[in-house]
């Protein structure tokens, strides 16, 4: 068979292919994998809440029983377990760990302490209580831990209390009985943790310092008794219910 130019190149063609098609069943072969899962989604802190709490609280407040011939003040120590409810509201951007919100709170208690005040007319006994108390703040939080579900926040605003001292005795000689409060206003500042355990509930654990104005004064014959400012730690547990937000 006599070999023509056209003949050449069709020879030379098939040759490049069949080196190309055998090179390639070489090269190692894609791998195709699957994406990895999506992952889940953060707890939500965002919505209004209600909760319900209990604690404790102690504090210092002086005293001070003023006559003409002497002034006494005695340091007292009011503490007492307290318990009450509070409304919130919290909003969390997306897919963002920080958590702003508002909060209320009004407070029963049981704060008390009593004191003593002697001179050389007279001999007072009085109670010293923090009858009850509320708290509006402001909270910045953050979101960690397992999906979000901790929030640890730092928190602060106003304070507002009825202080009330009563007692009895002898003023000056002249026997005497009192019974008087006095709505207090002051501030508050303090942090907690958050842990949103299950739907919409979560459950937190609170510290507070605040510092109320004066309580009231007495005006007694020839005397008279007044309370300073009272400065007071307050430890408290709670439970929060959602309306909005929460889940995992």
């Amino acid at each position: 068979m006599k070999l023509t130019k056209q003949n050449g190149f069709a020879a030379l063609l098939a040759v490049i292919g069949f080196v190309g098609a055998a090179a390639a069943a070489d090269l190692p072969q894609p791998m195709y994998t699957k994406a990895p899962p999506a992952p889940p989604p953060l707890y939500n802190w965002s919505g209004f809440y209600l909760g319900v709490n209990v604690g404790g609280s102690w504090g210092r407040q002086n005293v001070t029983y003023s006559e003409a011939i002497a002034t006494v003040t005695n340091s007292v120590h009011p503490d007492g377990v307290i318990g009450g409810g509070q409304i919130g509201w919290n909003w969390q951007g997306a897919n963002s760990p920080w958590v702003f919100g508002l909060e209320a709170d009004i407070q029963g208690s049981g704060q008390q302490a009593s004191t003593a005040f002697a001179t050389l007319d007279s001999a007072i006994t009085l109670q010293d209580k923090l009858e009850w108390f509320g708290t509006v703040r402001g909270r910045v939080g953050y979101a960690t831990g397992d999906q979000g579900r901790w929030l640890l926040y730092a928190t602060g605003g106003l304070a507002y209390g009825e202080n009330n001292i009563n007692g009895s005795g002898i003023s000056v000689g002249a026997p005497v009985t009192f019974d008087a409060s006095h709505t207090d206003i002051g501030w508050t500042v303090g942090g907690g943790v958050e842990w949103g355990f299950a739907g919409q509930w979560s459950a937190k654990l609170e510290y507070l310092y605040a510092q109320f104005e004066h309580g009231p004064t007495i005006t007694l014959p020839a005397a008279t008794i007044s309370e300073g400012h009272l400065t007071d730690n307050i430890v408290r547990v709670g439970v929060n219910y959602r309306f909005g937000g929460g889940g995992f």
